[in-house]
């Protein structure tokens, strides 16, 4: 459970005209709820940070390129009709980036976006929920995309697509700066040790 704090109708008529579509600000108040301390495999595996409306980290990053190379995959599939296309935000991220090779944030161990710098957490597990269609707030009745992830993402019983990130504050008293990221800003990957990637490496075919 999550206390909450409404926002007054400025603000939502702010957020409304910025986004094209009605919508309403809420905000999870301080609580001892909000601390992730699950600790079952694939839940929450970002322990140490105050989370708010999400399962197991801060944000989630997809790569364009790794989405592309799903798309492919599922263009693939003579024998289905009509042809499964999929966008990153089908994912459901808080952060996409574009360039660079399909699945390369798979041996990322962190990345840095401006002054701003992230911890990977590993792959998003991935379920059913990729099969809801956020313009109808419905599910799509279909086994794709996850059928396809299941056939080259399966990693000790679990579908990963995507990383999950925590930030890292290392804000001082004299550089209080508010982070702020920028569309179009650089992604620079701290790639791990070769010994460590052979290890978690998934083979994509």
């Amino acid at each position: 459970r999550y206390e909450l704090q409404c926002y007054n109708h400025e603000v939502n008529c702010w957020f409304s005209n910025a986004v094209g579509r009605s919508c309403t600000l809420w905000r999870s108040t301080s609580s001892d709820q909000n601390s992730c301390k699950m600790g079952r495999s694939g839940m929450c595996r970002d322990m140490q940070s105050s989370l708010s409306f999400v399962n197991e980290a801060q944000f989630l990053l997809i790569s364009e390129a790794s989405v592309a190379d799903l798309n492919s995959k599922l263009e693939s599939k003579l024998s289905q009709a009509p042809v499964v296309h999929v966008s990153a935000m089908r994912f459901r991220p808080n952060l996409v980036i574009s360039g660079g090779d399909p699945y390369n944030e798979d041996i990322w161990r962190g990345i840095k976006i401006g002054s701003n710098y992230f911890v990977s957490l590993g792959g998003c597990n991935r379920c059913q929920m990729i099969n809801f269609d956020h313009q109808s707030g419905h599910v799509q009745k279909t086994r794709e995309p996850l059928a396809t992830l299941a056939s080259y993402r399966r990693v000790k019983g679990r579908i990963l697509f995507g990383i999950l990130l925590r930030y890292e504050d290392y804000s001082t008293e004299e550089n209080t700066e508010n982070p702020v990221l920028q569309v179009g800003e650089e992604v620079l990957p701290d790639i791990k040790p070769r010994s460590i990637v052979e290890q978690v490496a998934i083979g994509h075919r």
